[in-house]
């Protein structure tokens, strides 16, 4: 089974990551398909996620998964509380048994710097461009960090250069640990964390 990366990040939750090799059929055994994607590509990713999902806790039952109004999938009861992100052949899940969570996977290419302006503000580009990395890199790995937070505050009236800001990050033992704001209808704080992993950076807050 390709899981190829796992944390725990603390007692109740873990994180995983999944390289995507297999047919449909090996996620059917286990994973239904909850609702119709005619693409196939995407298909294979949400079985590829519940599967996972599976994996870290097996005694989720799928057929209670909820989505919000935004597309986010979550349990009723808040028995787990989980997010899934999909990037290529890749799907990384987190979850938690006691509080809010949420990852995004991105896979590092040049063409995130051609849209930096729609995403970034001049003072969050400042910043980043005095991090160890390259630009592709800089602005992937900011990348992650807002579709982490919009997935954490699920609004759909989010706009990630307006209300999402990065005010700092810092790179200790391997992990990137940066700070934000959310500041849509109040100002809140929040950390974030992130790992360079293959070519892809992967960002998660707990």
């Amino acid at each position: 089974m390709p899981l190829v990366y796992q944390q725990n990040i603390n007692e109740h939750t873990k994180i995983g990551v999944w390289h995507i090799l297999e047919t449909e059929d090996f996620f059917l055994e286990k994973a239904k398909e909850q609702y119709k994607i005619t693409h196939p590509q995407k298909r294979i990713q949400h079985l590829a996620g519940r599967y996972l999902l599976l994996e870290m806790a097996n005694d989720i039952s799928l057929k209670n998964i909820l989505l919000t109004t935004t597309g986010k999938p979550f349990l009723p009861d808040e028995s787990y509380f989980f997010s899934i992100s999909h990037c290529i052949d890749f799907v990384a899940v987190i979850i938690s048994a006691k509080s809010s969570v949420a990852i995004d996977i991105q896979h590092v290419v040049p063409k995130i710097e051609h849209i930096k302006q729609k995403y970034l503000t001049e003072e969050e580009m400042n910043l980043l461009s005095r991090l160890s990395i390259s630009p592709n890199e800089q602005f992937t790995f900011a990348w992650t960090i807002k579709e982490a937070m919009f997935k954490y505050f699920d609004d759909s009236g989010v706009d990630f250069k307006q209300h999402l800001n990065i005010t700092s990050a810092n790179y200790e033992n391997q992990v990137w640990i940066s700070k934000s704001t959310f500041n849509k209808n109040k100002e809140q704080q929040l950390e974030t964390k992130s790992i360079r992993f293959s070519e892809f950076f992967i960002t998660w807050i707990q």
